[in-house]
């Protein structure tokens, strides 16, 4: 096209912006000099003069129109000055405008708004989620009036300077003792539990109650459990008087009165109800029923007051305000000397827990219920920043990456006179408006998620919490957070550049943005690496507990809880004895044994036993059971025999396992046979070993155990089945064992599903870090597949010059996907070393752990590279199949 058209053509377009008193003759000097560069760059790309200069003029033209329109004011400063500065100094006008601008924006990338607006909705529930039963895990407790001055005393015994063990239980004298010797102890309460539970029995009808104890009749002095009916300060301090909680009044009585009504426990002792209480959820002491302590002391004689070394009894005590716990603790050494006798403190030692730490800190033996973890907690709440990090980080990403999409609109805007606080006012309420969409989701998100969650974290959350006061301000805060961290940076970044720099595109290839972009993929990288390693281990090492031999056959093992309620002593070891012959009359029952405790349980007789030759000592404990027990269990048996009806009744005959010969000091199993072993007063003999095997899981090491023959022993019946039919098999076995033992309810469950329940918070952990990992990542290739649209729109000009020249399909795929590549290899070789210190410091809590070898991180980083790639490949095959020629035209 001939220079004087061209000239001619552009004199014409001025005049049509010249005569508006809109723009100086700088800001038409800076859009002719784009409206030119704009015809150059098509007349290179092959357009004719005429169609190049109708699409600079377009192009110019869009931009020109969509700032006039956008602003709904003429931004040239000399205007602004002369006739609207006192109309723009409104600020509802002003906000307004923001507003509207906001949701043209929007309108107009839909596909932007959607990823990001659900990135941001799934980060926010998710955290919201886990951030909620996180602060419900640390509530435990929270709720009695003074638990910060309540302790509990933790028992831990040692030999030889070697801890044998840590206890939740300790002896009753404690906490008389502690209030008569410490002024700074205030009260104290201690609780007796009935082992296994009792049965209650209540006019005709009988139920097995889990968790009932003998409690101190201060026990509501110390505990702020909500008395719904009777006297704090005596429901308790009369014998034979009861509390039930209000679940367990309400199966027994309905919903009439139950004060002054009587209860049975257990065939035993008959306790009136004086008190109805709630037992909330939130504490690591639940009951079903609490009984008089001075009935214990009327019955068992005043040793249950003054007894140092019989450790069932849990104390309490609360300490007067102000008193500094460190101060009282190291006054125990010399308190344990002076009641346990001289030197008592080398073997003895006391640590007060407080009470608000038991639920996630204490994992000892005792302890009253299966308590939560403070590490999965710290790891669930990691998790939550992670992903709401995650989505922050995408829309920053998102938001910068556009940035050529909006030069135009930012050049002109500019050129017209925009200053940059207005623009950074601008970015800001897109932030704010893209949050509030989110925050809007998120919520309709949470309420679909909850039965999920609750599911995943093996507690009941209800909706109770949209009503409380304490979420609504961390949703505020996330809210606010999230819109001016997500929004700072890119409205900075957007609106700090010159005019010319920014039309022409300069942002996008500007080596800051581009460092910080990649900067924070990596991170996304580095995090998704890190919870797959993760998860990859927590179920690692759930399969190996799971998997691992236990030492003893748990299959096909039915369990049923033995008798409370006896009717006549003097004839039981006849009646049980008649009811194993029934059992094993049928031909699905190859096996029937009774027993004191069973693997899964925690074996509460102990002692201290001493190999008189060379006085090696370990406590033992202690497992009463029949003639049949370790043939049912399949035991294996490594020296010596079990015990047999062709020797009698041997009572004093004792069976160890491997870890408690390696104690005693007994150089191998044959060498420990015929041995004697003090226990307390008794003199035992060793007549065989069997080899070590888990009483409890594989979080416990191997514990020293002894067998004896107790064929009274009543608290477990096991029965080897071998069945098609298991429910006609159980129900056949309800009909002889209520027969039998009348009033006593028939509880039966499968040993191997008993056992595994020990690993049930591991599970719902395992459970739950994975489904917010899986959601991290879900989240982080959102924002990279939002990212990758952006990455091909700005290489199209180079993909299809690649192309022409030769580029192969594959080659243009490589081209896309290398960057990916590296971004990956950074992000896991940064994240390996944190992750690799983390699930280690995890896995030192199990006895028995899998090997954290260096596979689990090559299969991460695979499947890390892997998500990367499957996101980002659609986008860049798409480009690499287009036609080079609209590449070319693309600018």
């Amino acid at each position: 096209m001939p220079s004087f058209e061209l000239d001619a053509a552009v004199a014409t377009w001025r005049q049509t912006y010249a005569h508006r008193d809109v723009f100086s003759p700088d800001d038409l000097d800076e859009l002719e000099n784009h409206l030119r560069d704009h015809f150059e760059a098509r007349c290179a790309a092959g357009s004719s003069p005429e169609a190049a200069f109708a699409d600079a003029r377009r192009h110019v033209g869009d931009g020109l129109h969509t700032a006039l329109e956008y602003d709904k004011v003429r931004w040239s400063k000399a205007y602004r000055e002369r006739r609207l500065l006192p109309l723009l100094s409104s600020e509802s006008v002003m906000l307004k405008n923001y507003l509207l601008i906001a949701f043209r924006v929007f309108w107009k990338r839909k596909g932007y708004v959607a990823l990001n607006a659900v990135g941001l909705a799934l980060g926010m529930a998710a955290s919201l989620l886990i951030l909620q039963h996180v602060s419900t895990e640390r509530s435990y407790d929270a709720f009695h009036e003074h638990a910060g001055d309540t302790y509990r005393v933790q028992y831990n015994a040692y030999k030889d300077g070697r801890l044998e063990y840590e206890s939740a239980v300790s002896f009753p004298k404690i906490g008389p003792a502690m209030q008569d010797d410490f002024p700074e102890v205030e009260a104290f309460a201690r609780l007796f539990p009935h082992y296994g539970g009792a049965v209650i029995t209540q006019g005709d009808r009988s139920f097995k109650e889990a968790d009932v104890f003998q409690a101190d009749s201060t026990f509501f002095d110390l505990f702020s459990y909500p008395l719904l009916v009777g006297n704090p300060n005596t429901v308790l301090n009369r014998p034979n008087t009861a509390v039930l909680s209000a679940a367990t009044a309400q199966k027994y009585f309905g919903t009439a009165s139950p004060i002054g009504e009587r209860i049975t426990v257990s065939g035993g002792w008959e306790y009136e109800v004086t008190g109805v209480a709630e037992s909330p959820e939130a504490s690591h002491l639940q009951f079903d029923v609490l009984l008089s302590f001075q009935t214990l002391v009327n019955e068992w004689g005043d040793n249950v007051n003054t007894s140092w070394g019989w450790y069932d009894f849990y104390n309490y005590i609360r300490v007067r305000p102000g008193t500094d716990p460190a101060l009282l603790a190291a006054k125990l050494p010399g308190f344990i000397d002076t009641h346990g006798g001289e030197n008592a403190s080398e073997r003895t030692e006391f640590l007060l827990q407080p009470l608000r730490s038991i639920h996630l800190e204490s994992d000892i033996m005792y302890e009253m219920q299966i308590n939560g973890s403070a590490t999965a907690v710290q790891f669930l709440g990691i998790i939550a920043l992670f992903i709401l990090g995650i989505a922050w980080v995408n829309y920053i990403n998102l938001s910068t990456a556009r940035a050529t999409e909006r030069a135009r609109e930012i050049g002109v805007r500019k050129v017209l006179g925009a200053a940059k606080g207005q623009l950074i006012r601008q970015f800001l309420m897109e932030s704010v408006l893209m949050n509030a969409l989110a925050a809007v989701l998120a919520l309709g998100l949470m309420v679909l998620l909850l039965p999920v969650f609750s599911g995943l974290v093996g507690a009941e959350v209800s909706y109770a919490f949209f009503q409380d006061v304490r979420f609504w301000g961390i949703f505020g805060a996330l809210f606010a957070i999230g819109s001016l961290l997500a929004g700072v940076y890119p409205a900075f970044a957007l609106s700090a550049y010159r005019p010319v720099q920014v039309l022409k595109g300069a942002f996008s290839r500007s080596a800051k943005g581009l460092l910080l972009r990649r900067g924070l993929v990596v991170m996304q990288f580095a995090i998704s690496f890190a919870l797959i390693a993760g998860t990859l281990v927590v179920f690692q090492q759930l399969r190996y507990m799971q998997q691992q031999d236990l030492g003893i056959d748990t299959e096909q093992l039915l369990i049923v809880e033995g008798p409370s309620v006896i009717a006549n002593d003097s004839l039981f070891n006849a009646q049980q004895s008649a009811f194993k012959d029934v059992m094993l009359q049928q031909a699905e029952i190859r096996g029937v044994t009774a027993s004191m405790s069973i693997p899964g349980t925690i074996i509460y007789w102990t002692n201290e036993a001493r190999n008189p030759v060379t006085d090696a000592r370990s406590v033992v404990y202690q497992m009463g059971v029949d003639y049949d027990y370790l043939d049912v269990y399949g035991h294996e048996l490594l020296a010596g025999r079990t015990f047999s009806p062709d020797f009698g009744l041997e009572e004093n005959a004792l069976i160890i396992n491997e870890t408690m010969r390696e104690r005693l000091g007994f150089d191998s199993p044959e060498a420990a046979l015929s041995q004697t072993v003090i226990r307390g007063g008794d003199t035992l003999n060793v007549v065989g070993v069997v080899a070590d095997y888990h009483q409890l899981g594989l979080k416990q090491a191997y514990e020293p155990v002894g067998f004896l023959l107790r064929p009274n022993s009543r608290s477990y019946y096991t029965l080897r089945v071998q069945s098609a039919d298991l429910a006609a098999t159980m129900a056949y076995v309800g009909q002889q064992y209520e027969a039998f033992f009348p009033g006593n309810p028939y509880t039966r469950y499968f040993l191997d599903a008993h056992f595994n329940a020990q690993y049930e918070r591991d599970q719902q952990f395992g459970q739950a870090f994975s489904f917010f990992a899986l959601l991290a990542i879900v989240v982080a290739c959102l924002g990279l597949f939002g990212l990758s649209l952006f990455t091909v729109a700005q290489r199209t000009k180079e993909i299809g010059v690649r192309k022409v020249m030769g580029a192969t399909l594959g080659q243009v795929v490589v081209l896309l996907m290398r960057d990916i590549v590296a971004l990956v290899l950074i992000g896991s070789l940064i994240a390996a070393p944190v992750i690799w210190v983390t699930m280690h410091d995890w896995l030192d809590g199990f006895a028995f752990r899998i090997d954290l070898g260096g596979l689990v991180f090559l299969v991460a980083a695979l499947l890390t590279l892997l998500l990367a790639l499957a996101t980002v490949s659609y986008q860049s095959l798409r480009a690499a199949r287009s036609n080079p020629v609209d590449a070319l035209r693309y600018e």
